[in-house]
């Protein structure tokens, strides 16, 4: 464990001037509009209240407590996540639900259940009741939860029931923090706080939180916004690693930020779990996981944490807000069939592995080997004859997470990450290319922001609505000034391969391979309009 540093102030910051135009709105998720609010409510809001806490860390038990006020009806749902959004297979989180008990001013109520994830509570006239249950907990990820004696993480889907019918009313969260540990979440704004207000239970559940009694926390500003990373580390660090390692985020940050503007948000909270069990990251409104089971040291090229939060931070806007139709409000009742996951990890696999080179992490021409991996996957992957980039998202459920517990070949499927990073380094260059790179990717995405997120809101979860594959089509093909319908059938419908040649060459660009090696480089005598998309690929920028 390393030693106890908790430190608000800067250290190392990373100070970015300019807004870029973004609206600044609290940390919390924008008011619904009333008419929205009621699609998944039954009646009038309860009042509820979650409580979590535990007596004996290296027992791996949560205890829970959720107080169920202005209660109507003869009978009270109470589910509990099936699945967890952003990790797609189902898991039952109920298998480690134990003690489950009702009581109603210190009298038993009964209860029942409908299935194995949903209970029945019969109040019997009771106009409040409470509920209590634990939940073991020894998993590390950015979907499930651990407590032990180094620090408590957790996940709500995989803790919290909520109210069925009443997920859009507002909740209420208390932790009793032990003494001497800390808490840091996307909504603390103290490593004492301990009492926390939800607009619904989404946002409960969308909000991550490490409790440790050793962590580092530090803060960036960027971009008119606060950026705190919370780092968990197992093992001794040096004062050089932690300043590079923010530097280095801080980089990322600010060229992520060009893409889609800065977030709507004033605050942004990096939870990294660095050293410890596990290996993952999770993307979430105002926050995100990242866990690596290794910790620092001063001679990798890039400190362990980076890529994932290059990843995860472009999540901010590309599904957390940009996102597709079933991806919020969510169903937690079963599993997730949706098209478009090459979109909203597929691009963002893209995006978090060009900011690397582009941010200045690494030098820039490492881009190069960068794509030229993508383009290997894309060209050789047995299962991209398979399934397409549409179908592998669909079938997300069957692979994402899932441990089947029967022979399966892998060879018959094709990650949506990797299909989807290679259709985006295609569009990219695509978009470059026909508008004489005066437009990107990049404007194709803020397309499709501001048509869905900046659309009437749909429901009560979120600003805006939730687009479909047509939205990201038509996108596409405004940016570029082609009509792009033909291809997505064949390349995102289909499995037909793309031609990469045809779009590096206007950059300025060959592919060479032998078989065992790829390489991508420039052409040493590449025209000016060649040299023009190419610089403005590496870089990320257009001439707009």
């Amino acid at each position: 464990m390393p030693t106890r540093t908790i430190s608000s102030a800067l250290l190392g910051a990373v100070l970015i001037a300019g807004c870029h135009g973004a609206s600044m709105v609290p940390g919390a998720a924008p008011a619904p509009a009333p008419a929205a609010a009621m699609q998944e409510r039954s009646g009038s809001p309860f009042d509820i209240a979650y409580r979590i806490g535990w007596s004996d860390p290296s027992s791996h038990y949560y205890d829970i407590q959720i107080d169920v006020g202005k209660v109507a009806g003869s009978v009270v749902k109470l589910q509990l996540p099936v699945w967890s959004p952003g990790r797609y297979a189902p898991f039952f989180f109920a298998r480690n639900l134990t003690r489950f008990a009702v009581t109603s001013g210190g009298t038993p109520l009964r209860w029942d259940r409908e299935n194995g994830s949903l209970w029945r509570v019969y109040p019997n006239g009771a106009s409040s009741f409470t509920v209590r249950y634990r939940v073991f907990a020894n998993t590390l990820s950015g979907t499930f939860s651990v407590l032990d004696t180094a620090h408590a993480n957790w996940n709500g889907p995989s803790l919290f029931m909520y109210v069925v019918d009443h997920k859009p009313d507002p909740v209420r969260l208390h932790v009793d923090v032990p003494a001497g540990w800390e808490i840091v979440n996307g909504d603390s704004h103290s490593p004492t706080q301990a009492d926390y207000t939800f607009e619904n239970y989404d946002r409960l559940v969308d909000t991550p939180t490490e409790v440790a009694p050793s962590l580092m926390l530090d803060t960036l500003h960027i971009d008119g916004r606060i950026y705190r990373a919370m780092i968990h580390h197992n093992g001794p660090t040096t004062a050089g690693e932690r300043q590079r390692f923010l530097a280095d985020l801080g980089k990322i940050v600010a060229y992520e930020n060009t893409v889609f503007d800065p977030p709507p948000l004033q605050m942004y909270t990096f939870l990294f779990n660095l050293g410890y069990p596990g290996s993952d990251g999770m993307e979430h409104l105002y926050s995100t996981q990242c866990i690596n089971p290794r910790g620092w040291t001063e001679s990798q090229p890039v400190l362990n944490g980076l890529t994932t939060a290059a990843h995860e931070y472009f999540h901010v806007w590309n599904m957390k807000r940009v996102r597709a139709l079933a991806l919020g409000p969510f169903d937690y009742t079963r599993e997730q069939y949706q098209p478009s996951l090459w979109v909203g990890e597929g691009w963002t696999q893209y995006y978090g592995q060009m900011a690397i080179p582009r941010s200045g992490v690494v030098p820039a021409d490492e881009i190069y080997q960068t794509a030229a991996n993508i383009i290997r996957a894309n060209l050789t992957a047995p299962g991209r004859k398979e399934v397409s980039a549409r179908m592998a998202s669909f079938e997300a459920p069957f692979f994402d997470g899932s441990r089947p517990e029967f022979a399966v070949d892998r060879d018959a499927f094709f990650s949506y990450y990797t299909k989807g990073a290679g259709i985006a380094l295609y569009l990219d260059l695509f978009i470059r290319d026909h508008t004489g790179n005066r437009k990107s990717l990049d404007d194709a995405f803020r397309l499709l922001r501001d048509r869905t997120w900046g659309a009437p809101n749909a429901t009560y979860y979120l600003q805006g609505r939730g687009y479909t594959e047509d939205d990201v089509e038509h996108a596409v093909s405004d940016a570029a000034g082609v009509d792009m319908h033909a291809w997505f059938e064949r390349h995102v419908g289909g499995t037909e391969d793309m031609n990469y040649d045809e779009v590096l060459a206007p950059a300025g660009m060959q592919l060479l391979h032998d078989g065992s090696s790829w390489l991508l480089q420039p052409v040493a005598n590449a025209a000016p309009d060649q040299v023009k998309i190419r610089n403005g690929w590496v870089a990320g920028r257009t001439d707009n």
